[in-house]
């Protein structure tokens, strides 16, 4: 079915009374637009909430990846009941520590696959809302604002749709977006970053569409970050790597296409990275923040492919003001594709991902702190390493002022295991864990990775736990003693 969308608005608190009163539900699921807390909805979840509050609906909420402020609403509301798949609002994440939001973390690469076949809907039922947020309604269909996330999937499993037209959001990003949906047995047509295999607009069947909402903001995806001494120092260590693999043959003199995580520290080395002197890059990944546009704009990376514009304001702008030349080698896609194992392996992507702490296996954590309370999520970085051609975890050797060592015997929460880690980078140096056995991984890592305060600490644990022998150094009874430390005095260091 096809034909133009009605671009009328309605008022949003008489539409909020709509959904409610066609659910006639006391719990409703709703999918969202936004990634990386850019292009979600910022009018409707509010007035959602609170009708939701008067009449005493929960909601269980799905969205790519994260919606900051409209987290935040939900929260402080107190509608939400469940919540998917990765968040990074603190009043969202307290409700979810504390047991009253139910949260599931799942790698996002997988996420849309899982929404159109059902996986969730013997606990959430099926998709009642998608709620998307677009900077011009074309013909059948819409233009997404900065992230396309899991809006097809949304819009394609939901019962109904609302839109909102985003007027601070500039229309020329008409054409960014590459709106692709896999195909059950076939392989994704994508062969180069740059490649272009969909349609610039999200499709919507006219009869989902129960109205059009105005709306307006701009996201603030991120503040540049100045690289810091310790950023800089895993930065040189991580082109040391780098420029070795280059000089052995095995990497190309413009590298493979580059994913970056998400996050302060990532940026910050990238930052760094962009002044190394390597022309020619591309990047094939899931956000894109200042440190990587800033390449391009420099001309040091020739084209980039994500499914978010985390930018700061200044960069945002920048790419309003010069939208026909940055859409020539910048491509927006949903998440599904982004984050999809198969293109990332035939690209041969190198993985740079950041850690909370990583164990002398090799083993890494990047979602809890001491084992129990969330963070954000996973996000795509299981995804990128287990399709990479090289899988590399980033962390700072210590954090706290040196009370937290970020290289402990076990990881108080497995997101990564050590089968998909190829090298650890702090600003102590690099592990080239590749063909390693656990026990050869875990005296590199603690010779190479590990801060001289908690050296000698480390090496008495592995000394011990490779007395009653055993494939890997570990044991049971010391296992978290570095964590059991944190928890008794605030500090690792002892023991």
């Amino acid at each position: 079915m096809s034909g133009k969308l009605d671009t009328s608005y309605e008022d949003p608190e008489a539409l909020a009374v709509k959904v409610l009163d066609l659910t006639k539900n006391s719990r409703i699921a709703i999918g969202t637009s936004g990634f990386g807390s850019v292009g979600y909805p910022k009018t409707f979840p509010k007035y959602l909430a609170r009708m939701a509050a008067e009449k005493g609906v929960k909601i269980s909420i799905l969205t790519g990846a994260s919606a900051y402020a409209m987290d935040g609403v939900m929260a402080e509301a107190g509608v939400a009941e469940r919540r998917y798949p990765y968040q990074n609002n603190p009043v969202m994440r307290k409700l979810i520590n504390s047991g009253v939001v139910e949260f599931m973390d799942y790698h996002l690469g997988e996420w849309p696959f899982l929404v159109r076949n059902g996986w969730l809907d013997n606990v959430v039922g099926t998709l009642d809302l998608a709620i998307v947020e677009a900077s011009k309604i074309v013909g059948d269909g819409f233009v997404p604002t900065g992230s396309v996330g899991s809006v097809t999937a949304f819009v394609d499993m939901a019962k109904h749709v609302i839109i909102e037209l985003n007027r601070d959001v500039s229309e020329e990003l008409m054409g960014i977006h590459d709106i692709y949906t896999p195909k059950p047995g076939e392989p994704i047509p994508v062969r180069n970053v740059s490649d272009r295999v969909g349609s610039p607009v999200v499709k919507v069947p006219p009869g989902k569409i129960l109205g059009v909402v105005e709306s307006h903001g701009i996201d603030v995806g991120g503040k540049p970050v100045e690289p810091g001494r310790t950023e800089k120092a895993i930065a040189e260590n991580l082109l040391e790597f780098l420029q070795e693999e280059i000089r052995r043959g095995r990497l190309p003199g413009n590298l493979y296409p580059i994913e970056s995580g998400v996050g302060a520290v990532n940026d910050a080395v990238f930052k760094a990275v962009g002044e190394a002197g390597f022309t020619g890059l591309r990047a094939w990944t899931e956000v894109i923040q200042d440190s990587l546009l800033n390449m391009y704009l420099d001309g040091k990376m020739e084209s980039m492919s994500a499914t978010s514009l985390m930018l700061s304001p200044q960069n945002l702008e920048r790419v309003y003001r010069e939208a026909e030349d940055i859409k020539k080698n910048i491509v927006l896609r949903p998440q599904d594709i982004t984050n999809n194992i198969e293109v990332i392996r035939r690209l041969r992507v190198i993985a740079i991902n950041t850690a909370v702490e990583v164990d002398i296996m090799g083993n890494v954590n990047s979602t809890h702190i001491l084992g129990k309370n969330i963070i954000n999520g996973i996000g795509g970085s299981g995804d990128f390493s287990r399709g990479a051609f090289l899988s590399i975890f980033i962390t700072p050797s210590t954090r706290k002022d040196g009370r937290i060592s970020t290289i402990v015997p076990l990881v108080s929460h497995v997101d990564t295991v050590d089968h998909d880690v190829d090298v650890v980078v702090t600003d102590q140096g690099y592990c080239d864990l590749r063909g390693l056995s656990l026990r050869e991984r875990a005296k590199l890592i603690i010779e190479k990775c590990a801060h001289p305060t908690y050296k000698d600490q480390l090496w008495r644990y592995y000394e011990e736990s490779i007395k009653e022998g055993g494939h890997a150094p570990f044991d049971p009874v010391k296992a978290f003693s570095f964590h059991i430390n944190y928890i008794n005095t605030g500090d690792m260091r002892g023991g």
